[in-house]
């Protein structure tokens, strides 16, 4: 009996598309990827694993450069919300495009192939493809599998999440694409920088030959041994004495120029307040809005005291024998000498400035 013949492939376990495109990363790869969420570390185990990065790039350098491309990709192809088979593709058009920035020109490569011609690779004209030939295969391919005409092509991505994918790939790998190039194609230059730097060793400990004896032992020594107090010790506590006196010397010139400043400053006060009260004295003689209001009641008092005075003489004088004369004649002698004087006083009472009333 013949075995039973295998199931075809699904979508997600395809590694070529009939339009002849190679994935190298399978559509269940791309799942496993997603799956590790945001685990970068195992992210790029796993993808150095079945992409075999290790043999392919021994350069760590640039085996972590082609990773995150590679990452930042897929990365983008989950936010889009795409399929595992839509990540795969678009994997697999970024992976030709960064083959093609990297690849040397047939002559640097063969140099290359002999070993010892890596280095060379540095200059443009060194390098097979530029920027517009790598911009051209990527459009093609995202055409070729974005329009439904199988085999030759097949609408792998809608119209819209082709445009977003081109948007990305521009703003990222072609904006950056010498740097992409660059780094694909040329070794690291490695630089080794040798520096020598001192080390601070401890001062020596103090001698004991000049220690005296402590006057308390048993605070020092203990179980009846006798302390030392080291001859240095004592000369560390002059040091701290002139330490001290410094920093009192230091301390009184402080307060010094402290009182110096707040005496040159009270003194600008000073000056500015009789200037102040210069200025009001002048506008209050020659302005009487500027004149300081009287209280209410001393105002009266002050207006009526020279107003009365002239006011009484008239009202007696006209008590003491003018009584028929005037607008107020036929009136009894005292009403005649009263009426003069209340008119005045109304009058005064008019011209008296009225203090203004604060508002609550």
């Amino acid at each position: 009996e013949r075995p039973p013949t295998p199931p075809p492939p699904t979508e997600d376990e395809v590694t070529e598309l009939e339009t002849g495109l190679q994935l190298p990363l399978r559509g269940n790869d791309v799942g496993d990827l997603w799956a590790l969420d945001e685990a970068y570390d195992a992210q790029a185990a796993m993808l150095s694993r079945l992409l075999g990065l290790e043999a392919a790039h021994p350069d760590p350098a640039r085996r972590g450069i082609l990773c995150d491309f590679y990452m930042f990709n897929l990365s983008q192809a989950k936010a889009l919300c795409l399929s595992k088979r839509q990540g795969a593709v678009f994997h697999a058009i970024m992976s030709r495009a960064a083959a093609m920035a990297g690849e040397l020109a047939q002559g640097i490569a063969e140099r290359a192939a002999d070993g010892g011609a890596q280095k060379e690779a540095r200059r443009p004209e060194d390098l097979a493809h530029g920027t517009a030939e790598c911009f051209e295969e990527f459009r093609r391919l995202m055409l070729q599998h974005s329009i439904a005409a199988p085999p030759e092509r097949l609408a792998i991505f809608k119209a819209t999440e082709a445009r977003m994918l081109t948007d990305f790939a521009s703003s990222t790998f072609f904006k950056h694409f010498l740097l992409y190039q660059f780094a694909l194609s040329s070794a690291r230059d490695v630089q080794d920088l040798h520096f020598c730097s001192g080390i601070s060793l401890p001062r020596a400990p103090p001698s004991l030959r000049g220690g005296t004896l402590c006057a308390k032992a048993e605070e020092h020594g203990g179980d009846g041994q006798r302390g030392l107090v080291d001859g240095d010790a004592g000369g560390e506590g002059a040091n701290g004495g002139e330490g001290e006196d410094e920093d009192d010397e230091i301390r009184r010139l402080v307060e010094e120029k402290l009182r110096e400043t707040e005496a040159a400053l009270q003194a600008k006060l000073d000056a500015r307040e009789a200037a102040f009260q210069e200025k009001l004295t002048k506008r209050t003689a020659t302005d009487k809005k500027y004149a300081p209001p009287l209280p209410r009641d001393a105002g009266k008092v002050a207006w009526l005291a020279g107003a009365i005075a002239p006011a009484t003489l008239v009202g007696r004088a006209a008590a003491n024998g003018a009584a028929d004369q005037g607008p107020f004649a036929g009136r009894p002698p005292l009403m005649q000498a009263e009426l003069p004087l209340r008119a005045a006083a109304m009058r005064t009472l008019r011209d008296v400035p009225q203090c203004p009333r604060r508002r609550r």
